[in-house]
C-alpha cells in the first residue's frame, strides 16, 4: 500500500470517518465506515473501465482518472491490456484560483472533491442540483439503444456537453438517429461533475483541498481508438465552467499525477516543455525481474501530454496556456519543502505555480537559474538537465543548497499545471483542457523516452487533425458493385492505401487483423461513408513486420483481403 494511504487512513481512524469499501454493485464501490450494521458517512464512487486498445484504465464519478478504487493499494493504468502491469496509480485535475482575494480550490488527485451534479446559477446563486441521472456514462463504438443503457440514455447529458456523432448534421441531438461518443473513437466515457458540494471538500484528499467550494462545473470526456496509430493512447478532456458567481483570478489549473512505472520505487520523471509532455521512466533499464507487476528489461515509459490548454481571454490579445509548469514532489524526499502539500492547500497552490511546498523557487543545477520547467533535458542524449544530472536541496526561500549529483531513484508525483497569475475565469466562462495519456516501449529505458516524444509528436497532429481517420472520396460517380481493392504499395512500410467502391451511402467498418485473427486496428468505425470510390490510408509505424488482413463491412457486403508489411 502506498504510504499515502497510510497517512489517510490513520486521519480517518482518528477523526472517525475511515472510508473502506462495503460492497460492490454493478461497479458502484461503497464506501463507510463499518460499525456492525451502522454505516456512517457512507459515500458512492462509481468507475468504469475505457479498455478498447492496449491501454486499460479506470474514470470514476469523483474527477479521479487511473486509480483502481476496487483496490486500493494498486494502480488502475494498465499497459498492456491484460497484462496484469501498471504505470500510473492516479491522476486527476486539480484547480486552484483566488475568488475575492481567498485561496480556493477543487482537487482531484486520490479521492477528490467532486461529485457527479451540475450547478444552476441563473438566480444570482449556485444552485448545486444532483440526481440520478448524473453518473459515469460510457459507450462502445458497437453498441446500440438496446443493449446499453447509457446509449439510450444519452440525450440527456448531451445539454451537459456529452460528445455525439451527428449522422444528420442538423447540429443538434436526434435521439435513435445520432450516434452517441467522439466519432471515430472505439469507446467514449462521459460524467458532468461539480465541486459545489461543501461537505465534499476534506483537507485529506491528497494534494491540497479542504477549501470552499470554487463552484466549478467539470465535464469530463474520455476516449480511445483501436486504429490511426493511437493503439496506445487515451484521450481526456475537461470542459471546466466557473458556476461562481464572482471570478476566479490568478487560477490555474493542474494535472497531478501519480506514475507508478511497473515497481514504483525505481522510477525518474521528466519532460519536454516544446511538446507539452511530461513522462515516466525507469531509472535504469531492468524494472524488476518482468514478472508480476513489473516490465523487466527495456522497460517503456509512460507519458502525459497537454494537448490544449486555458485561454487568457482578458488581454489582447488572448494568450493560449499550455504546459506552463512542471514539477515534483515526493513522500519520502530528503528535501522537506519537496514532500506531499497535503493538508495544505497554500503549498499545493505553490506547486502549481511553479514553485516548491514552501514557496521556494526550483534551481536548475547546470547554470544555478530558477525555473519553473524541471527536468526539461533529454535523457536519451544526455543533453540538458535530467534526473541523472542532478538536484538542488534549497528550502526557505534559498536560492542556493547542497547539490546532489544524480537523484535518488525513488516514487514520483509529477504537477503538470496550466495556469497564470493573469488568468481570470469569469462567471459563466468555459475554460477547456485536452490531455493524452500513452506509452511507448523502445530498445532500452531510455530509447523508451525517445519513443514516447516521436508517438506524442503524432499525436498532437492527430488531434490538431480534427482526430479525424481520413476518408477520401476519389469518384462520386456509382459504380457497378461494392468492391474492396488490393492496398497498395504492396508489400508497404509504413503506410500504405485501401480502396473500395460504394454503390450506395451507408454505414461502413474497415479493420485490421493479423494472423491470428487479432484485431489490432480500426480504420473506419461503423462510419457513414458517402457513394462512389473511396481511400482510406493505414500507417503501420507501430506494428512488427508480417502478414495482416483488411476486412471492408458496408451492408451486408463483406470482402477481406491480405497485405504484407516489411520492415
Amino acid at each position: 500500500m502506498k504510504k499515502y494511504n497510510y497517512i489517510l487512513i490513520f486521519f480517518l481512524i482518528i477523526t472517525n470517518v475511515y472510508a473502506r469499501p462495503i460492497s460492490n454493485v454493478n461497479g458502484n464501490w461503497s464506501y463507510g465506515k463499518d460499525l456492525g450494521n451502522n454505516l456512517k458517512h457512507s459515500f458512492i464512487i462509481q468507475q468504469v473501465s475505457l479498455s478498447s486498445n492496449n491501454v486499460s484504465t479506470f474514470f470514476s464519478s469523483r474527477g479521479i482518472i487511473n486509480r483502481d478504487f476496487s483496490n486500493n493499494s494498486s494502480p488502475g493504468f494498465q499497459w498492456l491490456n491484460g497484462s496484469g502491469k501498471f504505470a500510473c496509480f492516479a491522476t486527476g485535475m486539480c484547480i486552484a484560483t483566488k475568488i475575492n482575494g481567498i485561496l480556493t480550490e477543487a482537487s482531484a488527485s486520490y479521492s477528490g472533491e467532486f461529485l457527479p451534479g451540475y450547478i444552476d446559477n441563473t438566480t444570482g446563486i449556485p444552485n448545486v442540483i444532483k440526481n440520478s441521472d448524473f453518473k459515469v456514462y460510457k459507450v462502445n463504438s458497437t453498441d446500440s439503444a438496446g443493449n446499453n443503457p447509457d446509449y439510450a440514455n444519452w440525450y440527456k447529458m448531451v445539454p451537459f456537453g456529452a460528445p455525439f456523432n451527428d449522422i444528420n448534421n442538423n447540429g443538434i441531438y436526434d435521439n435513435g438517429i445520432d450516434k452517441p461518443g467522439i466519432k471515430n473513437a472505439a469507446a467514449t466515457v462521459f460524467v458532468c461533475l461539480t465541486d459545489g458540494f461543501p461537505s465534499n471538500h476534506f483537507v485529506t484528499e491528497g494534494f491540497g483541498g479542504g477549501t470552499a467550494p470554487v463552484f466549478s462545473e467539470v465535464r469530463i470526456t474520455a476516449w480511445d481508438y483501436t486504429g490511426s496509430g493511437m493503439q496506445d493512447v487515451e484521450f481526456v478532456k475537461w470542459e471546466i465552467i466557473n458556476k461562481n458567481i464572482v471570478s476566479w483570478d490568478s487560477t490555474y489549473f493542474g494535472i497531478v499525477a501519480d506514475p507508478d512505472l511497473g515497481d514504483a520505487t525505481d522510477d525518474y520523471i521528466g519532460c519536454d516543455s516544446l511538446l507539452n509532455l511530461g513522462f515516466c521512466y525507469n531509472g535504469d533499464n531492468n524494472d524488476g525481474s518482468g514478472s508480476g507487476n513489473s516490465y523487466g528489461t527495456n522497460p517503456p515509459a509512460f507519458g502525459i501530454d497537454i494537448l490544449k490548454g486555458p485561454i487568457i481571454k482578458n488581454i489582447s490579445p488572448n494568450v493560449s496556456l499550455y504546459m506552463t509548469i512542471f514539477d515534483h514532489y515526493t513522500h519520502n524526499s530528503p528535501v522537506v519543502c519537496e514532500r506531499q502539500p497535503n493538508p495544505y492547500a497554500q503549498g499545493a497552490y505553490n506547486y502549481l505555480r511553479g514553485f516548491k511546498e514552501d514557496g521556494t523557487p526550483w534551481v536548475n543545477p547546470l547554470n544555478m537559474q530558477t525555473t519553473k520547467i524541471c527536468y526539461s533535458g533529454d535523457p536519451e542524449s544526455g543533453t540538458g538537465w535530467t534526473e541523472f544530472r542532478g538536484h538542488v536541496e534549497n528550502c526557505d526561500g534559498s536560492l542556493t543548497g547542497t547539490i546532489v549529483p544524480v537523484n535518488y531513484v525513488g516514487d514520483r508525483h509529477s504537477m503538470m499545471s496550466s495556469g497564470s497569475d493573469r488568468l481570470t475565469v469569469q462567471p459563466n466562462d468555459t475554460q477547456t483542457v485536452v490531455i493524452a495519456q500513452m506509452m511507448a516501449r523502445g530498445s532500452s529505458n531510455l530509447n523508451s523516452v525517445t519513443k514516447l516524444k516521436q508517438l506524442d509528436a503524432t499525436v498532437q497532429t492527430f488531434y490538431d487533425n480534427g482526430m479525424i481517420v481520413s476518408v477520401l472520396n476519389t469518384n462520386s460517380e456509382i459504380p457497378a458493385s461494392f468492391s474492396l481493392f488490393q492496398n497498395y504499395p504492396n508489400p508497404f512500410n509504413p503506410s500504405t492505401n485501401i480502396k473500395f467502391d460504394l454503390v450506395r451511402n451507408g454505414f461502413v467498418t474497415l479493420k485490421i487483423y493479423d494472423v491470428s485473427g487479432k484485431e489490432i486496428a480500426t480504420l473506419i468505425n461503423n462510419e457513414y461513408i458517402s457513394v462512389g470510390t473511396n481511400e482510406v490510408n493505414f500507417n503501420a509505424a507501430n506494428l512488427a513486420s508480417g502478414i495482416y488482413f483488411y476486412t471492408l463491412t458496408a451492408g451486408t457486403f463483406t470482402d477481406t483481403k491480405r497485405m504484407v508489411l516489411i520492415k
